[in-house]
């Protein structure tokens, strides 16, 4: 099979399991346009110009009202009147920082002071860059280890926002919390909203904070076009979220609830303040979750469930609830961002940031290759090719920069399952261009 063939159908075939919902990752076209072509042979065609590469033009209009897209040589075009030109994605520059004040919460002692240090990594941002497996990646995090421990942090808070992604990072976020986090930090999950992914990854947890809106659970997992996961997927996502439950101290139960309907829960707290769950409607005096809901806690809930240790809405209260007399936050005041921004949350924030560029620019990307080849292949002048075959080395360079800044894309766009099957591509195409030269 063609492999620039092979691109276009994994893209659209493969089924990927996730928890909510999947955010589009190829770009969207630009609003309609009055772009026209004039053409020396008399004709005048209206519509958008897609791509204009050394004077060849590609133009999306209507025939006969369906909308086809034509290409144009050079030699065939008299003039172009363009209504609105195409805007270049611009790239969001991380916020500037502005002179230090002092940061409610933060002691004002020097960084030898004995104070704990504690560094706020942000997970998600909320309706935007917050997708799990796109944007939250074990990998991005795992990058950002090193950055942590130059800095001399002791304290992780993990501030999540997300809601929700796909379930094949949960594993690996787990992972890296339990195995590459937990030793070398004392990690705590701050939570505005923890839904579906974000939720199940916050649950390796032990100590988990809640804001006052926060928000957690409704954790049923969706493959492809919104079809819930059952049968042995099913299973296999409830064992996985009961070694998770356990990493984090937390009755099964209780995700249980969350990620499936006919799971009710019930709990009684004791004289002694410790809680009870029971996986039924009655077995307890406090009804948790009926059978016909999924459960997703509040604030109020977790906190006088005990599933959180407390509520905090700001680095003073948080501070506080975590039992910290003092604690020094590391990083610089960023405005816009209500903590200070160390060198490895700039570093996630820069991450998300570059994924999202590429992801509005994933067509782009492929176009720009692609055509770049058709042109170079219809050149019977190998200087003129040449022009074309470059153009397509520097479309090709920025695919494989998109994978090495987040290596997930290798299957959202690409259709793949590993690194060594992305290698393989780019060679087949790397021969290709090779090709096309001799």
């Amino acid at each position: 099979m063609n492999p620039i063939r092979r691109i276009a159908r994994s893209v659209t075939t493969g089924a990927l399991a996730l928890a909510l919902s999947l955010t589009c990752l190829l770009a969207t076209p630009r609003a309609a346009a009055d772009d026209t072509i004039y053409l020396k042979d008399g004709r005048v065609v209206t519509g958008t110009i897609k791509q204009d590469l050394d004077g060849y033009i590609w133009i999306a209009t209507k025939i006969g009202g369906v909308e086809t897209e034509l290409i144009f040589k050079p030699s065939e075009i008299d003039r172009v009147e363009r209504d609105a030109a195409a805007e270049a994605p611009t790239p969001v520059d991380p916020p500037k920082a502005r002179p230090a004040n002092p940061t409610p919460g933060a002691s004002p002692r020097a960084a030898n002071s004995g104070a704990p240090r504690a560094a706020v990594l942000s997970l998600g941002e909320g309706t935007q860059r917050d997708m799990v497996g796109l944007f939250i990646t074990a990998e991005s995090i795992r990058r950002i280890i090193p950055l942590l421990e130059e800095e001399g942090v002791q304290i992780v808070v993990l501030r999540i926002n997300s809601g929700g992604g796909a379930l094949l990072e949960i594993q690996r976020l787990s992972d890296l919390i339990e195995y590459e986090l937990k030793p070398k930090f004392r990690v705590v999950a701050w939570i505005e909203s923890a839904i579906s992914a974000a939720a199940m990854t916050s649950h390796a947890i032990e100590e988990i904070y809640f804001m006052t809106r926060g928000n957690y659970g409704a954790c049923t997992g969706w493959y492809g076009q919104l079809t819930a996961v059952k049968g042995r997927g099913l299973e296999d996502v409830l064992y996985m979220m009961e070694q998770i439950s356990e990493r984090g101290g937390y009755d099964p139960r209780i995700m249980r609830a969350m990620q499936i309907l006919d799971a009710p829960l019930s709990a009684t707290i004791d004289e002694n303040g410790e809680v009870h769950w029971y996986g039924d409607a009655d077995g307890g005096e406090i009804l948790v979750n009926r059978p016909d809901r999924i459960l997703c806690f509040n604030a109020s809930d977790a906190a006088r469930l005990k599933f959180s240790k407390g509520t905090a809405d700001n680095l003073t209260e948080l501070a506080s609830a975590m039992q910290l007399p003092e604690v020094e936050w590391v990083g610089k005041e960023v405005a816009g961002v209500p903590y200070p921004v160390s060198k490895a949350e700039k570093a996630l924030r820069e991450f998300r940031l570059q994924t999202e560029d590429d992801q509005n620019r994933t067509n782009e990307y492929f176009q720009r290759y692609t055509q770049s080849i058709n042109i170079a292949q219809s050149q019977q002048n190998r200087q003129d090719r040449a022009k074309f075959v470059n153009q397509a080395r520097q479309a090709l360079e920025l695919m494989k920069r998109m994978v090495r800044n987040n290596p997930n894309f290798i299957l959202f766009v690409f259709g793949m399952e590993t690194q060594e099957q992305f290698d393989d591509w780019v060679a087949e195409q790397e021969k290709l261009l090779r090709d096309l030269m001799r």
